[in-house]
């Protein structure tokens, strides 16, 4: 019987699919995940195949077959989504154990009827459906409970920042303080914190619903000095220094817009992580064909050299958990979207060096 010899080749079967698995996926898993993952699809699969209904008259039985193989796929693809699997890793790594099956049992002259393959080929194929779906549900679970987030956050930071202006405006209305002294700072940073929240949401918005660029040349200098100007103040505030280093003959054609958007996340990121003291790197040069915008901060270095996570929504590498983890995420787009990239270098015990790099035309 077939799930006789799944059973006692388990091992060998499991190892030639994770072989197969990481040369077609596009995606590598770590080890750790492929242990826990690999045996989700092997037990489901002689679970299924041992049961003499479908052994023997699959065809007959089928609706109840399918509906329990589904149920139980679908509650596995959940199970992947949260060991980190990617949707093309769940389809791959069915059909990777498909072909190790049948390879290691030519290998060891075992027949395969083909009454046993068809209704292999049949689990499968209900399985990577209902893995999908499971898997989809999870992932679209978890976005809408992130969008929730999101907008809570926005709102709860926008009322803050609001009650502090309110309550300071009244203050200096009622003459209780000077409107030069702190309290008209107090302002100034309510202002701006939802100056800051207001442009971000409006690219977001952007970046979903208008995801076309217009293209505009300016100035690159006069373009980044503007971001400059307004977050002076706040690198003040930590005695920070700001040095900006751009070849004032830089035209740069792209999504103003977006671009700004970019460069002012980079620059508030090196301001919130870098240490008291520190200084702040705005470059800008042209290099061959291309435009290369850098900031450097001295946030000290990252947790991890996995510099891709940088980048992912949510995701926060630095003990200041303020925020979200998004303003990364919106840089890359809005950077995608003007055909450039951006990177990051960790440089350990200092900060991070983030290079834009854009196609001069």
């Amino acid at each position: 019987m077939l799930y006789e010899f799944l059973q006692n080749n388990q091992k060998d079967i499991l190892t030639m699919t994770g072989h197969k698995t990481l040369e077609l996926a596009g995606t590598r898993p770590t080890s750790a995940q492929l242990k826990l993952g690999l045996p989700i699809f092997f037990d489901q699969l002689i679970d299924v195949l041992s049961n003499q209904t479908v052994a023997n008259n699959f065809l007959e039985k089928s609706n109840n077959v399918e509906s329990q193989l589904a149920e139980s796929a679908s509650k596995h693809g959940v199970e992947l989504f949260q060991l980190g699997y990617t949707l093309s890793l769940v389809v791959l790594a069915y059909g990777s154990m498909c072909q190790a099956i049948t390879e290691l049992a030519s290998i060891k002259k075992i027949d395969i009827s083909a009454s046993e393959f068809h209704d292999l080929n049949h689990c499968l194929d209900i399985a990577i459906a209902g893995a999908v779906t499971g898997f989809e549900f999870d992932r679209a679970k978890k976005e809408n409970s992130r969008e929730i987030e999101h907008l809570g956050f926005l709102a709860h930071e926008l009322r803050n920042a609001l009650t502090s202006v309110k309550i300071s405006f009244q203050l200096i209305k009622k003459g209780t303080v000077d409107r030069s002294g702190n309290t008209a700072q107090v302002i100034d940073r309510g202002l701006k914190r939802i100056e800051e929240l207001i442009d971000r949401s409006l690219t977001e918005v952007r970046l979903r619903m208008d995801p076309i660029i217009h293209r505009e040349s300016g100035y690159l200098i006069q373009l980044v000095d503007q971001i400059v100007v307004t977050a002076a103040e706040e690198a003040r505030e930590k005695n920070q220094t700001l040095k900006l280093e751009i070849d004032p003959t830089i035209i740069i054609k792209a999504d103003q817009q977006l671009f700004y958007s970019a460069i002012s996340n980079l620059i508030q990121n090196a301001i919130k992580f870098s240490k008291v003291g520190g200084v702040i790197k705005i470059r800008g040069k042209l290099l061959e064909k291309n435009i290369i915008v850098e900031v450097e901060d001295e946030c000290g270095g990252l947790l991890t050299n996995d510099t891709a996570e940088l980048f992912l929504p949510f995701e926060q590498q630095n003990k200041n958990k303020s925020g979200l983890g998004l303003g990364l995420t919106i840089a890359q787009k809005a950077i995608n979207l003007n055909h450039g990239q951006i990177r990051a270098l960790n440089l350990p015990g200092k900060g991070c060096l983030f290079t834009i790099t854009l196609p001069n035309e």
